[in-house]
């Protein structure tokens, strides 16, 4: 059927502060008031969220299973940024899963901190989504060339070298293995991870120069207490494995406990009487000294002197977040994408800015110097960084929110600890994170779920609206209006095999229920006959039912159709005679008078596929059906003399799912929705697309129906999964938040007074549009 409205509201809504629907009433399980938009993109479980504000817009960090973190508006519900993820490693092609997100405001710019299962711990820029850097453990305060420096390691195993008076990064060594003093200066042995025989060097902290040159061992043999290396000579060029066996190269002997190398008087017997030892595959040698050995799938160690000495070490890739102490106060560092080492002041943690953590920069210079911490000053950087510990939950003054044990969420007072309404449920999977922010003064939760979404709640509302009923026992799947003794009302029809009426204005039953129908209800349209309502039904097969929504039961006898299986209905008038448009799996449109109870003419034939939507509307004072196909196209027929009027609507790239007729500034018009994800608005008069193509529609399978706003014109309402989301038909933007329902949004039907009946699962519920500005 038709609606009638002009015109378009001017301004696009926002999530928490534009025009809102509201529950007039519900039967069953109410929706709860304070939940708002859903955000979706990620591809797993959502393991942890954070709230930020950037350039005054409320923004949330998610972090995943899918490996992926991403920032959302909170205004729009769109991304930021494009999904940023943390390392992959190189030789397993594996990239590190997230476990939490943080944010914070690092010396006046807003980042989000993403923890890592390879120990890092990231951080991002949230203005432009872009890496600025990640924290480091500091390992040592020296002094190279007179000038004092930190050494810190990456969770990577990159050591950076830094200026602790500037700032600046003097160098960075990747696949750092261990440190030393060699010949009094500080030296660090690295190991190439990406070449096949895992090269390993030693290199000067001050300078980058290489030290070394590589060997490979032949073979590693025990010989009366000692292990020596036994390797090919000594290769031309510093760096470059020795090759065993090559003519003119005299085999050498090492032995590993002093680095020296053996005479071949002492390494006589080696050959005949050693045994054979695995794991050390290269020798690395300094001055005529082995100083550092390697081995496949092990990382290389200083051996000799330099594996003995206090300050002498292996460097551990596996503890990245650890804190320091500077001048007496607990710090972290990070390694920037500038290229600086940047110190950060962690004592203070009570400082907050729009509900963001504050860290502030140290300027190191006149300071004691850094040193790691003692166990007495030890703790989990993640912990400092983020506030979250064992047990912390989100906060929004005055009211806390906690994860239950069970997944769900409560909010409760947070001077008595008591829960403020029933909890915030409505994933289908378990929370496992919560945050708050707050918007235009009003509280807002974050949840992350395991169903793999985001949703946002309104905390200035307590509870749902309207008194509980019951209805239906199984899923709402069609929806009609009609009128009875002069007052509007809803008929609802299901899987229940039931037909029930609703009045409008109080949700009581007011007739029925109608039981026993023959199979689910898929399809359902009003008449009036015979001065009489007449409500027609279709389920899983050809039949059309003719029912009685007052005194129950069939007033006619069924009518069969040639359909095989019937898809959509819709009712019209033709000639002063009520009739019904029928559309099929057999790729027709029928016409029956409801009076007469027969077809009316023959079949409407030119679908070459499945005919799965029907509406009906007036052009030019006749009478006109809209139908959408699988085989992607819309076409307009004539009802009254059965002929497809211009050519089909092509534009859409898979099958059109649903279609509904309106007015937009006073000319028919008609939307299509398609499974490619797209909503278009046609023109029916010149047969042409109205505006652009409205993009990113989540659930192309779910139902539609045209509404009104308070100023009269017209909005589409969408059913997507759980939500209901509006949109401007004449401006192509959204003309309302959308509205979240406990369950899945199965059926649509606009009524008078541009109220709107839902189905959601087996309940019923009536929205009232916003109210005028």
């Amino acid at each position: 059927m038709s609606e009638t409205s002009t015109g378009a509201p001017d301004d696009v809504n926002a999530l928490m502060t534009g025009p809102r629907w509201t529950v007039q009433w519900s039967d069953g399980p109410v929706p709860d008031q304070r939940r708002l938009r859903s955000l979706v993109g990620h591809g797993g479980p959502v393991r942890a969220v954070a709230t930020a504000v950037v350039d005054g817009r409320p923004v949330v960090v998610s972090g995943s299973r899918d490996n992926t973190v991403r920032m959302w508006d909170l205004a729009t519900g769109g991304q930021l940024h494009d999904p940023v993820t943390g390392r992959t490693d190189p030789l397993s092609s594996l990239t590190a899963e997230v476990l939490s997100v943080a944010t914070a405001e690092a010396d006046g710019k807003p980042v989000a901190f993403s923890l890592h299962g390879d120990d890092s711990v990231l951080v991002w820029d949230l203005a432009t989504g872009g890496a600025a850097g990640e924290f480091v453990r500091l390992v040592e305060s020296t002094t190279l060339e007179g000038r004092r420096v930190l050494l810190a390691l990456g969770a990577d195993g990159t050591l950076y070298v830094g200026d602790l008076l500037t700032g600046r990064r003097i160098g960075a060594f990747p696949s750092a293995a261990g440190l030393a003093t060699l010949h009094g200066r500080r030296v660090v042995l690295t190991v190439d991870d990406a070449a096949v025989d895992r090269t390993v060097r030693v290199r000067d902290l001050a300078s980058g120069e290489q030290l070394a040159r590589t060997l490979a061992v032949a073979r590693t043999v025990a010989l009366d207490g000692r292990v020596l290396a036994v390797t090919a000579g000594e290769p031309g060029e510093p760096g470059e494995p020795g090759e065993p066996g090559e003519p003119g190269r005299e085999e050498r002997f090492w032995d590993l406990a002093t680095g020296e190398p053996a005479t071949a008087r002492s390494a006589a017997g080696v050959l005949a009487g050693g045994e054979d030892l695995p794991g050390v595959s290269t020798l690395t040698v300094v001055d005529g000294h082995a100083v550092a050995v390697g081995g496949d799938g092990e990382e290389p160690r200083f051996i000799g002197p330099l594996a003995v000495a206090r300050q002498n070490g292996a460097l551990v890739r596996t503890r990245a977040r650890e804190t320091a102490v500077l001048g007496g106060r607990t710090v972290a560092l990070t390694a920037e994408a500038d290229g600086t080492l940047r110190i950060w002041d962690l004592a203070d943690d009570r400082q907050h800015v729009n509900g963001m953590r504050v860290l502030r920069s140290v300027d190191a210079n006149g300071v004691a110097p850094a040193l790691p911490p003692g166990p007495e000053q030890e703790a989990d950087l993640w912990h400092r960084i983020s506030g979250r510990g064992p047990g912390s939950a989100g906060s929004a003054d005055p009211v806390a929110l906690t994860v239950e044990r069970d997944g769900t969420v409560v909010v409760r007072d947070r001077a008595t600890g008591r829960p403020v309404g029933p909890p915030l449920t409505g994933h289908t999977g378990r929370v496992t994170d919560v945050a708050t922010t707050v918007v235009d003064g009003r509280p807002v939760a974050v949840t992350a779920g395991a169903d793999h979404t985001i949703r946002t709640w309104d905390l200035t509302h307590a509870h749902g609206d309207g008194p509980p009923r019951t209805g239906h026992t199984a899923t709402v799947s069609a929806i009609t209006t009609a009128v009875l003794d002069g007052h509007p009302v809803a008929v609802t029809a299901g899987a229940d095999h039931a037909l029930h009426v609703w009045d409008l204005a109080t949700g009581r039953q007011v007739a029925g229920p109608v039981t026993g129908l023959e199979g689910a209800v898929n399809a359902l349209a009003g008449s009036v006959v015979e001065g009489k309502p007449l409500m027609v039904t279709a389920g899983s097969g050809d039949v059309l039912r003719l029912l009685d929504p007052v005194g129950g039961g069939d007033r006619h006898e069924p009518l069969t159709s040639h359909h095989g299986r019937v898809l959509a209905l819709a009712t019209a008038t033709l000639d002063g005679r009520p009739v019904v448009v029928t559309a099929g799996a057999d790729r027709t449109v029928a016409v029956w008078d409801l009076a007469a109870r027969r077809p009316v003419g023959e079949p409407l034939t030119g679908h070459s596929s499945r005919v799965t939507a029907v509406a009906t509307a007036e052009l030019a004072g006749r009478p006109v059906a809209v139908t959408g196909s699988w085989d992607r196209t819309v076409r307009l027929w004539d009802l009254g003399t059965g002929r497809q009027i211009g050519e089909p609507l092509a534009g859409h790239t898979d099958w059109v799912t649903s279609v509904a007729t309106t007015l937009v500034d006073g000319r028919p018009a008609a939307v299509s929705r398609s499974r490619d994800r797209t909503v278009r608005l046609w023109d029916l008069a010149t047969m042409r697309q109205i505006g652009d193509v409205q993009t990113g529609d989540t659930d192309p399978n779910g139902p539609v129906a045209v509404t009104t706003g308070s100023d009269g014109r017209p909005v589409l309402a969408m059913g997507q999964g759980q939500a209901v989301r509006f949109w401007d038909l004449a401006t192509g933007r959204e003309a309302a938040d959308e509205y979240v329902f406990p369950l899945a949004v199965a059926a649509l039907a606009a009524a008078p007074g541009g109220r709107l009946v839902v189905g959601f699962g087996p309940e019923v519920a009536v929205l009232r549009r916003p109210a005028a500005e």
